[in-house]
């Protein structure tokens, strides 16, 4: 697959899937790297030779993936709702990661810290991560892969991001795989 891979933060999780594509974890290869905003994680792809771009129209992303020849998107912490233009484009070739156990902490208002703070503050014993497709409803598409994070030891919602992070560096790209051996 040529993959894209939208971002809108530090792009950890890019790094993490450029680093596997060197080591041959997977099959595919990120051929583009998207950002709705000037974000530190384009970095990632400008230091790999990955074209890095902000683009905040949507009508332009679908050009871009159009020139780039893009068969799937990955969503590594991109923080803009993907439009029903997208999604009509690349149904069933989208995926996201999140920083729960899906459906728990979902949907509107819940991304990043704000679940890591919901987290903490419900008093939860375990967190994890879901990699999921994307549907036009928010964390509600299917559901590829999902993993447990014990978070008992964890003093601060902080401390539940950084356990979560490492976990999401390793499921992403199993996700990857899993749905490369699927097609």
């Amino acid at each position: 697959m040529r993959i894209a891979v939208f971002i809108s933060g530090t792009g950890t999780n890019l790094k993490s899937l450029i680093d596997a594509q060197k080591n041959n974890e997977f099959n595919s290869t990120i051929e583009l790297v998207i950002s709705n905003k000037d974000a530190k994680g384009l970095f990632h792809g400008l230091n790999a030779n990955i074209p890095s771009l902000v683009v905040k129209n949507d009508e332009e992303i679908l050009e871009k993936l159009q020139e780039y020849n893009i068969d799937f998107i990955v969503l590594a912490g991109y923080l803009k709702r993907v439009s029903e233009t997208i999604l009509n484009n690349y149904e069933n070739k989208i995926i996201n990661i999140h920083p729960s156990l899906l459906p728990k902490y979902g949907g509107k208002n819940f991304y990043g810290m704000k679940v890591h703070k919901a987290v903490f503050e419900n008093k939860d014993e375990v967190s994890g991560v879901t990699v999921h497709y994307v549907d036009e409803n928010l964390d509600s598409g299917a559901i590829i892969l999902q993993r447990e994070v014990s978070i008992v030891d964890c003093k601060s919602p902080i401390e539940i991001k950084d356990k979560v992070l490492e976990v999401e560096h390793i499921l992403l790209k199993e996700a990857i795989k899993k749905v490369e051996e699927e097609q």
